[in-house]
């Protein structure tokens, strides 16, 4: 598949013409390299999932700050387009499919750099044990909004727990399947999906800037000055940082690419068309709605513009849409899960059947089978243990500490990587070292301030999805628990990736 054109380029920094990419596992050929430009947008669109991002989470960002969600956008979009040109820089240097993992443990250290691959793969495989019955629940939901309310006796607008799991589970196992089948064939897929998507939400949107009467357009929305105060700005900010999660897809099938440039090409093309989306649709749906309507309506905030402007056949398409969302984002995720513990076999931090390739497809077959069976289990432990539920909510919802974390040491990565050549070159020295650095700092601060918003939301600990300081002490927790897994990977595998010498590329 052919992709688009590359975007300008931030800068010249001085880097081989080829990264050199890591070496296949043992007894393994390398990864296919069969994937454009195109194909890694639409693994990054679907990883960030701006269609359901949208759906359901504007009504979030506007009950923290009211009309200020565009602005929220667009000052969100800055410290993350400083953490891309980090990820762009570090892959030109070294393209490997274990990313921030790889590059955080040779310039920071093993220990970091496991923690990194750690909070990457727990914080997947929770996800993905949290979308599966997700998914099912919103397939139930899209049949029902076509008319058929009910089946075998199970009314499926609000269906049994048993029902929305079986149904998330089916799909699992065929997206499971698909992305055995090959990286290429489930990026055509995921196209599909990604088109009818934003054909559906543009149109939608645009009905809504056009129609609607809630309020007339507001340059002000687009300018800091609409928070009522600092720390209406900072949640706003957190919040839409956090809606920017999964551009970094494109850098995990790096290895997988025809051109060694078409990480960077699709992970900014990626976040270029997923600003322009967020910032469009936010001001579609403040025209349309009221701040009122939206905070009330929640995660069913498509659905009811759907509705609005179409009636029941524009709910029903935008709940098939919103299930397209998930299911393409549910693939995406476990595509670069997948490409993460293949990347820590290939170092010895994991055993070697997490690395071996199909024979065939010649895809991560049983990573990918190994970390699909892992969610589901836990997906289905926790349909009949209410504790484990919430361990699983609680974090999917202050999993942003983590992203803070990891996007910062990526960008202290790529510093200490290109400092040493950058200090005879100034244009090198901002884009490789300060740009990377103040954008990492900011995303730690904003992580930091989300740890303290929290904390401070309780006023007592409680075993709860929604209390601040359960919210607090989860992630924390995931960290802590990949410090015994650093450990045995290192003194009882005698993992090669601890050792600083045989790491050096």
């Amino acid at each position: 598949m052919t992709g688009h054109p590359p975007p300008p380029s931030p800068g010249s920094v001085p880097a081989p013409a080829a990264a050199p990419t890591a070496p296949p596992a043992a007894g393994a050929e390398a990864l296919p390299k069969v994937l454009g430009v195109l194909d890694g947008v639409v693994l990054s669109l679907s990883n960030i999932s701006p269609t359901f991002s949208i759906g359901v989470g504007l009504g979030i960002i506007g009950a923290s700050v009211g009309v200020g969600i565009p602005a929220a956008f667009l000052l969100g979009l800055l410290p993350i387009l400083g953490i891309a040109l980090a990820y762009t820089q570090l892959n030109r240097r070294e393209a490997n499919c274990g990313t921030a993992y790889v590059w955080v443990g040779r310039a920071v250290g093993p220990m970091p750099g496991y923690l990194i691959g750690w909070v990457t793969v727990v914080t997947q495989v929770l996800f993905l044990s949290y979308a599966i019955p997700l998914m099912g629940q919103y397939a139930l939901l899209a049949v029902d909004a076509t008319g058929l309310h009910r089946v075998a006796g199970v009314h499926l607008a609000d269906a049994p727990v048993l029902a929305t799991m079986t149904a998330g589970l089916v799909l699992a196992a065929g997206l499971t399947a698909l992305a055995i089948l090959g990286i290429e064939v489930a990026a055509r897929f995921q196209l599909v999906l990604i088109v009818l998507e934003f054909v559906v939400l543009l149109a939608v949107c645009l009905w809504a800037v056009v129609a609607g009467d809630a309020a007339p357009f507001d340059p002000a929305w687009f300018s800091p000055t609409v928070f009522s105060s600092p720390s209406v700005m900072a949640m706003g900010i957190l919040l839409a940082v956090f809606m920017y999660w999964g551009w970094e897809t494109a850098f995990s099938v790096t290895e997988e690419n025809a051109d060694a440039r078409t990480s960077a090409r699709a992970g900014m093309w990626s976040l270029a068309a997923v600003a322009g989306l967020f910032l469009f649709a936010s001001v579609a749906f403040q025209r349309a709605l009221t701040p009122e309507e939206l905070v009330s309506n929640g995660e069913r905030g498509l659905p009811y513009l759907g509705e609005l402007a179409a009636g029941p056949f524009g709910r029903a398409v935008t709940t098939v849409v919103l299930l397209c969302s998930i299911v393409a984002c549910v693939q995406s995720v476990l595509i670069g899960s997948a490409r993460q513990t293949l990347a820590m076999s290939r170092d010895g931090v994991l055993g070697a059947g997490w690395a071996a390739l199909h024979p065939r497809r010649r895809t991560p077959h049983l990573s990918t089978l190994r970390i699909a069976a892992l969610a589901a289990a836990l997906a289905l432990l926790s349909a009949g243990l209410g504790s484990l539920q919430d361990i699983i909510v609680g974090a999917v919802t202050s999993v942003g500490i983590l992203i803070s974390l990891y996007y910062a040491f990526a960008a202290l990565a790529c510093a200490i990587t290109f400092a040493p050549e950058a200090r005879r070159d100034p244009r090198m020295l901002l884009v490789t070292v300060l740009v990377p650095v103040v954008c990492g700092l900011a995303l730690l601060g904003l992580g930091c301030y989300m740890v303290f918003s929290l904390w401070t939301s309780s006023e007592h600990f409680a075993f709860a999805a929604d209390n601040g300081r359960f919210l607090t002490l989860v992630p924390v927790v995931i960290l802590v628990g990949g410090v015994p897994a650093a450990l045995w990977a290192k003194y009882g595998r005698r993992a090669a990736y601890f050792d600083r010498d045989r790491r050096t590329p």
